[in-house]
């Protein structure tokens, strides 16, 4: 799917240059960009993971990330449930039930399970858990470094690839 410099192990650029990638990947893929209200960082946060474990938004991606957040990152249940409430996020499982539809996400989920449990393993090796909640001061390090500060080995292009992704309407190509 994307090609983004922070899917490689060894990214060399700060977590908020892999930020500013990731957001700019969204923007120009046509994908509304969620904004923090004020006193918060829960989408920063979530967006850090994706950054963090070298993933991208198609719906395999989100699952493996799901994987890597319950695994490999210290949470609190009502961080993950502040994510959740997002009415942006509200709608979209809403129109999961349309478009592409429950039992496509549970196949899609169900097929990615050698996926999940590589993953898996590698939250058991890792030296500490990620915090699900980014601290500031972590924005101006390497990716490189807090990987290799937490023991993080992201899945490599061909551990990623998934033969016959969902094509769905919020599927971004190339």
């Amino acid at each position: 799917m994307a090609n983004l410099s922070f899917q490689s192990q060894n990214c060399d650029v700060t977590l908020a240059q892999g930020l500013d990638e990731y957001r700019a990947y969204l923007r120009a893929n046509g994908k509304k960009q969620l904004i923090d209200e004020p006193g918060s960082t829960i989408i920063r946060d979530h967006d850090v993971t994706h950054v963090i474990f070298g993933l991208d938004t198609s719906i395999e991606q989100e699952s493996m990330l799901d994987s890597w957040v319950f695994l490999a990152t210290k949470w609190k249940l009502k961080e993950l449930l502040a994510y959740n409430k997002l009415p942006e996020i509200k709608q979209l499982y809403k129109d999961f039930w349309h478009d592409p539809g429950y039992f496509k996400l549970f196949m899609t989920a169900i097929k990615l399970l050698p996926i999940k449990f590589t993953i898996w393993k590698r939250a058991k090796q890792m030296n500490k858990k990620w915090p699900f909640v980014s601290p500031d001061s972590y924005m101006n390090h390497k990716v490189c470094d807090l990987r290799k500060e937490y023991g993080i080995k992201i899945l490599a292009p061909e551990e990623r690839l998934v033969k016959k992704p969902l094509i769905w309407s919020g599927t971004i190509s190339g």
